[in-house]
C-alpha cells in the first residue's frame, strides 16, 4: 500500500475588530520576496475598522394614509421624509411620540356638574292653606324662585373632559292624599291670590274628607310635590364634542286637612 502526505495550511483569522496578530518568527514576505509591513500595521488587503468609513442609515419613509370613499383610512403608502418636520415640532415644545390623549366618560364630569346644580326641592304652596274643604277647589303651586324652578348652571371638568350642565323645570307632580290621586302640572303653577274659581293651570278638588280611619290616625291628606328637571349638558371630551339629558327628580312634602263646609238652614214662620 502506498503513502503519501497532506498537508494543512492554517490562516489566523486575526482578533476581532484589528488585524490578524504578526508571527513572531519573522517578517512577513510580500509576493517579491521583500520585507513586509512593520509589525502593528495591517496586512495588505486587511482593512481595519477604522478604514471603513461608517454610512448613515437610511431614512425610514413616512407612512400616509390611503383615503377611502368614506373618508376613512383603507391603508398605508410610504411617503415623503416628515423628520425635518418631527425636529421642528419638537423645537417648538411638542411631543410627537407622547400617546394620544383617552378621552374621559362623559357621564363622568356630567354627573359631577349636576352635582353642581344643587337642585332644590319645592315650597309647596295650597290655596286652601292648612285647612281645606270637600268640593272646593284647590289651587296648587310652588315658589317661582330661580333656585326653585331654574334655568341653573354648573361646569365640572375631569381629565381632559369638561361638561357644562344646565337643569330647567319640566314639570311638577302632585300626590294629593286618597290612593291613586295624582296631578301633573306642566309648570310651577299660578299663585292664588283671592280668585274664584279653580287654577288656571293647576289644581284639584277633594271629594273625601281626611278622616282618621282613611289616614292613617293623623287626620290629614298627606301631599308630596316632586320638581321634574330635565338636565341637558354639552362639553368635550378627547377633543370631542358630547352631550346629553337626564331626569332629576327632587320631592317636598306637606299635609292638609280636608272636612265638610256645614250649612244651617233655620225654618222661617208662617
Amino acid at each position: 500500500m502506498s503513502s503519501g502526505r497532506c498537508l494543512v495550511e492554517a490562516i489566523d483569522p486575526g482578533r476581532p475588530g484589528g488585524p490578524a496578530e504578526a508571527d513572531d518568527t519573522g517578517p512577513d514576505q510580500d509576493e517579491n520576496g521583500g520585507d513586509g509591513p512593520s509589525r502593528g500595521n495591517p496586512p495588505s488587503g486587511r482593512p481595519t475598522q477604522q478604514d471603513v468609513p461608517e454610512e448613515p442609515a437610511p431614512r425610514r419613509p413616512s407612512l400616509q394614509p390611503l383615503i377611502g370613499e368614506n373618508g376613512g383610512p383603507t391603508g398605508f403608502v410610504a411617503g415623503p421624509d416628515r423628520s425635518d418636520e418631527l425636529l421642528a415640532l419638537l423645537a417648538e415644545g411638542a411631543d410627537p411620540n407622547a400617546p394620544a390623549p383617552l378621552a374621559v366618560d362623559p357621564a363622568i364630569p356630567a354627573q359631577l356638574a349636576i352635582n353642581e346644580l344643587e337642585l332644590s326641592g319645592p315650597v309647596i304652596r295650597l290655596s286652601t292653606g292648612d285647612n281645606g274643604f270637600v268640593g272646593v277647589p284647590v289651587w296648587l303651586w310652588i315658589e317661582r324662585d330661580q333656585d326653585l324652578t331654574g334655568p341653573r348652571s354648573a361646569t365640572a371638568a375631569v381629565g381632559n373632559a369638561e361638561v357644562t350642565a344646565t337643569g330647567r323645570l319640566a314639570a311638577v307632580e302632585w300626590e294629593l292624599g286618597p290612593s291613586g290621586e295624582r296631578v301633573v302640572c306642566e309648570g310651577p303653577g299660578t299663585p292664588w291670590t283671592g280668585q274664584a274659581g279653580p287654577s288656571p293651570d293647576c289644581g284639584y278638588v277633594y271629594e273625601l274628607r281626611s278622616l282618621p280611619e282613611r289616614t292613617g290616625g293623623s287626620g290629614r291628606w298627606p301631599i308630596v310635590a316632586t320638581i321634574v328637571w330635565q338636565v341637558g349638558w354639552v362639553g368635550i371630551s378627547g377633543g370631542a364634542p358630547v352631550s346629553g339629558q337626564q331626569t332629576v327628580r327632587v320631592s317636598a312634602d306637606t299635609s292638609v286637612s280636608v272636612g265638610e263646609i256645614q250649612v244651617l238652614v233655620s225654618g222661617g214662620g208662617s
